[in-house]
C-alpha cells in the first residue's frame, strides 16, 4: 500500500510543479478527504483529483468525485479530475465528462484521448479544435 501511496504522492508533486511553472499557486491537501490539489493564478481556480495508472484505466469512487464537486462549488473553482497514464501523459476532466460504471466512475485511455484536455488546453495556452472552428 506504500508504493502506491508514494506513486500517488509522486504524481500530484509532479502536477504541482507543472502548475507552479506557469504561475499557480497550489496547496496540496495531503491524505486528501475532499480534493488532492487547490490551484489558481487569478484567472483559473482549479480544485483537482489526482489519479495515475500504469494500465489503460482507472477507476474513482462516486462519493469522492461528488465530495470534489461540492467542495468546487463552495470554493468558487472548477472541479477537475487529473489522470496521468504513465506512458501516455496527463488527462484532464470534468466530472460530467466521465464514464459511469455502477456507483464508481471510470477513465479509460480511449475516453481520455477523445473527451481529457492536455495539461496546454487547459491552462489556456492552445486551443481546442472546436474552438477555433467556431470563431471562424
Amino acid at each position: 500500500m506504500k508504493t502506491k501511496y508514494r506513486r500517488g504522492a509522486s504524481v500530484e508533486r509532479e502536477l504541482i510543479k507543472m502548475l507552479e511553472r506557469e504561475g499557480f499557486a497550489v496547496i496540496r491537501s495531503a491524505g486528501s478527504k475532499k480534493v488532492d490539489l487547490v490551484a489558481g493564478n487569478g484567472k483559473f481556480y482549479f480544485c483537482i483529483e489526482v489519479k495515475s495508472t500504469k494500465g489503460e484505466r482507472v477507476y474513482l469512487n462516486g462519493e469522492d468525485i461528488e465530495k470534489l464537486t461540492f467542495f468546487a462549488e463552495k470554493f468558487g473553482g472548477k472541479a477537475l479530475i487529473a489522470v496521468k497514464f504513465i506512458n501516455n501523459g496527463w488527462f484532464f476532466f470534468e466530472p460530467h465528462h466521465l464514464s459511469k460504471s455502477g456507483k464508481n466512475y471510470r477513465v479509460d485511455l480511449q475516453l481520455a484521448k477523445y473527451k481529457g484536455k492536455n495539461f496546454e488546453e487547459l491552462i489556456g495556452k492552445q486551443k481546442l479544435l472546436d474552438e477555433v472552428i467556431r470563431r471562424e
